[in-house]
């Protein structure tokens, strides 16, 4: 008898039924155990029976229900030994077929004349007989054996969870020589990098020769809707929608509106001449843009509020402004223009060392990459050159700077940073049951400087990656296996999958019997092959 404890679960009973070797099998369960209101659970202890009688005693009635819907003989009692059960429907047909079974074999091995067996013996010999019941015997347990041993097998594909963890690990990273070899696990070489770069490039300039901006000049009328006078001094600025601006040539001075009979508001006008600026707000050259059209709005851009109360319309169309005008160089344009080629020099000597590593990388088929860490690129010796000669407020559109710069930094095998931290992982970090899926080598960085030094150049450092881990169910000292194969053995393949899904390790499965008309997983646990699926 198997007497089950209140914290055992459902895989510890499971092990106690596969250990028990009785005829019968009797389970004795304290009162309110979970299992005995669980119908999946109470399914798969009735499967792991098999073909022995199961009983469950227990003093706890109201799973009963449950157990008669299974078929399953029960005893409700206080005394172990008592055992009150009626048989069930199938255990009826199974007794009778065993009767008849036994029938039929006194029978066809009756001893009198009109036998078959009797008759077969006359005719051939007792020996034939009794070789002929041999091999129909032998042929049926072989039958037995092949589907049961050999045909009868379940394949279980499962993916692992895939679990990310960052893990780190200091090292050292110090300038060598080429000759000089790493005798240290924790200390990576460094190689120094130096190269000279030079460049060309052409500027344009912003400044603009006033004496050859040409302007827009005619006469604007100026409204005023105020109560009081206006006086407006020469050269107050007077700008269109666009942001085109002109100057008052001469100070105005302009009465106040007047209220007709019907109270009607009347504007004061007065006439005057109005001269484009070489620029607008934008401090883009105005140009032909300034030739405006007859009855342009313009408006008082000081005047914050009232705008519509104080304005100016153009009295006749604009002319004689173009877009012809000539560009001269400044202080201003030289000096943008180092700011600018330093950035670009920098850039562009930077792109050249990434560009002569990834060479090198493919010429000796390694992984060579520069140490990112702060100050490690150093730039010096910056030299701007003209290509010709050139003088401040000459007229010119363009120039041309020629700029050299000496870049200096440090690589590393990156590939043999991600192989000691990938030696580390498994001989320090990883359990027996945990499998590296994959490392992350895009993700590496330096998280943290520890010291720096010079002569030679070297760094403590903390390097991180992250690592893919996957649960290893396949692992020689890992029985995991085995005990899901233990619970899902003679399961029907969709009650299995999903106990299977709810499994923490396991993100997906696939279950496949053979022969293909056998719906459940082989009852034989060495039937059952596990298949894992990495990708």
């Amino acid at each position: 008898m198997i007497k089950v404890h209140k914290n055992d679960s459902i895989v510890d009973i499971i092990i106690k039924i596969k250990n028990n070797s009785e005829k019968e099998l009797i389970i004795e369960f304290p009162f309110g155990h979970p299992v005995l209101h669980n119908h999946t659970s109470l399914k798969i202890i009735k499967t792991k029976a098999w073909k022995r009688e199961l009983i469950i005693i227990t003093n706890d009635k109201t799973a009963k229900k449950i157990w008669k819907n299974l078929w399953i003989k029960y005893s409700i009692t206080d005394n172990p030994d008592l055992v009150e059960y009626n048989y069930t429907f199938f255990e009826y047909f199974l007794y009778t077929f065993k009767s008849y079974f036994r029938e039929i074999k006194d029978i066809f091995l009756q001893k009198n004349q009109d036998s078959i067996i009797v008759k077969y013996n006359k005719k051939y010999g007792n020996w034939k007989i009794w070789f002929f019941i041999t091999f129909i015997f032998i042929s049926f347990f072989l039958l037995l054996f092949i589907f049961y041993f050999a045909v009868n097998k379940t394949y279980i594909y499962i993916s692992p969870e895939v679990e990310v963890k960052t893990k780190a690990k200091n090292f050292i990273f110090t300038e060598m020589k080429e000759d000089e070899f790493v005798l240290d696990e924790n200390t990576i070489k460094l190689k120094k990098i130096q190269k000279t770069v030079s460049i060309t490039e052409k500027f344009g300039t912003s400044w603009i020769s006033e004496k050859t901006v040409s302007t827009s000049r005619w006469k604007i009328t100026l409204y005023n809707l105020f109560s009081d006078k206006i006086d407006l001094i020469a050269n107050t600025r007077v700008q269109t929608m666009s942001w085109v601006t002109f100057l008052i040539e001469w100070s105005v001075s302009i009465p106040p509106s007047t209220v007709s009979w019907s109270w009607e508001v009347i504007p004061w006008q007065i006439d005057t001449y109005a001269i484009s600026r070489n620029h607008d707000s934008d401090w883009k050259i105005s140009g032909s843009n300034a030739n405006i059209k007859i009855w342009t709005k313009l408006e008082l851009p000081w005047l914050k509020t009232d705008k519509d109360k104080l304005y100016a319309i153009a009295s006749s169309d604009f002319k004689w402004a173009n877009d012809n005008y000539t560009k001269v160089l400044n202080k201003e344009d030289i000096e943008n223009a180092k700011i600018i080629l330093r950035w670009k020099i920098e850039n562009e000597a930077l792109k050249q060392i990434k560009d002569d590593i990834l060479e090198t990388n493919k010429s000796n088929n390694v992984e060579f990459e520069i140490l990112w860490i702060n100050d490690v690129i150093k730039y010096s010796d910056f030299s701007v050159f003209w290509l010709e000669n050139l003088k401040v407020w000459e007229e010119i559109e363009s120039f041309q700077l020629w700029a050299t710069i000496k870049i200096s930094t440090y690589s590393y095998n990156k590939e043999l940073l991600i192989s000691k931290m990938r030696n580390d992982i498994k001989d320090n970090i990883l359990t027996d049951i945990e499998e590296i899926l994959e490392i992350n080598s895009n993700s590496l960085r330096i998280a943290n400087i520890i010291w720096t030094e010079n002569n030679p150049y070297s760094i403590k450092a903390t390097a991180q990656v992250e690592v893919q881990f996957i649960h290893n169910f396949l692992s020689k000292n890992n029985n995991y296996v085995e005990r899901l194969k233990t619970v899902v053995a003679w399961l029907n393949k969709d009650e299995a999958e999903k106990i299977l899904l709810n499994n923490s390790k396991i993100s997906n499965v696939k279950i496949e019997t053979k022969p293909f008309f056998i719906k459940n997983v082989s009852k034989i646990t060495d039937n059952i092959i596990f298949k894992v699926n990495k990708e």
